[in-house]
C-alpha cells in the first residue's frame, strides 16, 4: 500500500501516536491498576484509545509551537524534546487517570502525578529515537512526487 505524498506528515502523526500511546497506555494501565489484572489487555485497549485520540490531535498542534519555542534555545532539539513529553504527558497521564479511576476522586492527585512521572520518562526517551525509525517507516510508505522538468 502506497499513500500519496501530500498525507505525509498526517501519516507521521498518526504512526507515532499510534506507537507511542500503545506503550505509554500499556506501562500507565500497568501502573494505575496495580499490575496484571484479570481484563488487563482490555482495560489496555480502552486506555489506548482513549490515549491515541487525545495524542492524535495534540500531535497535530502542539508540535510547531513547541519548535517555535525551543529554536529560541542553544539545544533546540532537548528543549524540543522535554517541553512536547512534558506537555504530552501531563494531559495523557491526567485523562488515563480520570478514565481508570472513573473520574476525580480522593487521591487523585497522588496517584495522577506518580502516572505523570513514569509516562514522561517513557516518553521522553521514545521521543529521541522513535520519531527518526517513524520517520523511515512512513518514507517508505509514501509514493515519492514525480520530479518537475
Amino acid at each position: 500500500m502506497r499513500i500519496n505524498h501530500k498525507y505525509r506528515q498526517l501519516t507521521f502523526v498518526s504512526i507515532m501516536s499510534m506507537i507511542m500511546t500503545f506503550i505509554m497506555s500499556g506501562i500507565m494501565t500497568y501502573v494505575l491498576e496495580g499490575g496484571f489484572i484479570p481484563y488487563f489487555v482490555s482495560t489496555w485497549m480502552k486506555d489506548w484509545g482513549v490515549a491515541f485520540v487525545i495524542a492524535f490531535g495534540l500531535n497535530l498542534f502542539l508540535p510547531a509551537k513547541i519548535r517555535k519555542f525551543a529554536n529560541r534555545f542553544k539545544k533546540a532539539q532537548i528543549v524540543y524534546i522535554f517541553a512536547i513529553s512534558l506537555i504530552m504527558t501531563f494531559v495523557l497521564s491526567f485523562a488515563l487517570t480520570a478514565f481508570a479511576m472513573n473520574g476525580i476522586v480522593p487521591y487523585f492527585v497522588s496517584y495522577w502525578t506518580g502516572a505523570w512521572r513514569i509516562a514522561f520518562i517513557i516518553v521522553f526517551v521514545l521521543n529521541f529515537f522513535l520519531p527518526q525509525f517513524v520517520g523511515k517507516l512512513v518514507s517508505k510508505l509514501i509514493v515519492q512526487q514525480p520530479a518537475l522538468h
